[in-house]
């Protein structure tokens, strides 16, 4: 079925995050009259009673959860996925709930792919679904090596597992922080009262300056996330990056991070998301991050609900 009536709200939707994947009306009219008669051929060939929804995706619910909250705007939500192709071909599977789950905001331009974002708002906490989703509500016209092919329709099972206050999240992330460094036997470690955790890997020049708000300092720098070896932000080269220490232009880990140092001075910053760069849309699979924030396709790399290490070198405080 061609969706003639909600093709301008599909429009807007599909661009949303960012401008995230955007398409001229009449290619989406393709890609929609395209993907609707295949998910409809695959469920009819296997037949699947699945229920079909305004926006496109069809879904079965395969574990009720009658005491569970329901989940509206704005949620934090904790997820189970395996995501596959109608062919079988597998994208993703995390389903191992010895592990946490993975998190996201229930807004708009929330995760990608997109319905498991429009899901949630049919979902209870504890109910697991099947959806089935036509290109265009995944990762349309995006190719990631052989993980992803263009215009994939997807087969994908949820469970919504939990969702959390901002309090809950800071918890998570605390716990998540103290076990890094009691793993990595981190000592020297101090938490400041701003709750970002510091260690000194060498100290600065004993005749510099200490750094206070207005100060101009120039360092180098990597970013990660708590749980790589691979940095997703970096300074080139020996060119060091610039800022004035206390301006509101700054993200406010740099603020925090860059205040009473030296020249000279290297430290370590283990920085919680909502200090750091805040919540931005989540993506699934992990993997496919970094391509899409190359692309133009997200305006933020640092994945959301995670902490992150800052690494720092000092050069010069003027």
């Amino acid at each position: 079925m061609i969706r003639k009536i909600i093709l301008p709200v599909m429009l807007g939707l599909l661009v949303g995050i960012s401008g995230c994947f955007p398409e001229v009306e009449s290619d989406l009219q393709i890609a929609i009259e395209r993907d609707d008669k295949i998910l409809s051929d695959y469920l009819s060939s296997n037949n699947i009673d699945a229920i079909e929804t305004q926006v496109g995706y069809f879904y079965k619910k395969d574990i009720s959860n009658e005491t569970g909250n329901q989940i509206v705007n704005n949620d934090n939500i904790g997820v189970y996925y395996e995501i596959k192709t109608i062919d079988g071909q597998l994208i993703e599977d995390y389903t191992d709930e010895t592990k946490p789950p993975r998190i996201f905001r229930y807004t708009e331009g929330g995760l990608i792919p997109r319905a498991i974002n429009f899901g949630s708002g049919l979902a209870k906490t504890g109910e697991s679904f099947t959806l089935y989703v036509p290109s265009y509500l995944a990762y349309q016209e995006y190719s990631y090596q052989q993980l992803i092919l263009a215009n994939s329709n997807l087969v994908i099972k949820v469970k919504y597992a939990e969702t959390y206050t901002s309090n809950e999240i800071k918890e998570i992330e605390e716990e998540m922080i103290l076990d890094y460094i009691l793993e990595k036997n981190l000592e020297g470690i101090i938490k400041t009262a701003d709750s970002i955790y510091v260690k000194t890997i060498k100290t600065g020049d004993p005749e510099s300056k200490v750094t206070v708000n207005g100060d101009i300092i120039n360092f180098t720098y990597k970013i990660l996330q708590l749980d790589s070896q691979t940095p997703f932000a970096q300074s080139i080269g020996t060119t060091p990056f610039q800022v004035t220490v206390g301006s509101e232009s700054n993200p406010k880990f740099l603020n925090l991070s860059l205040k009473g140092l030296k020249k000279g001075q290297e430290i370590e910053v283990i920085i919680p998301s909502h200090l750091g760069f805040g919540v931005s849309a989540q993506v699934f699979p992990f993997t496919i991050r970094k391509d899409l924030f190359d692309k133009g396709f997200l305006t933020q790399i640092a994945r959301p609900f995670e902490p992150m290490i800052f690494k720092v070198t000092v050069t010069n405080v003027r």
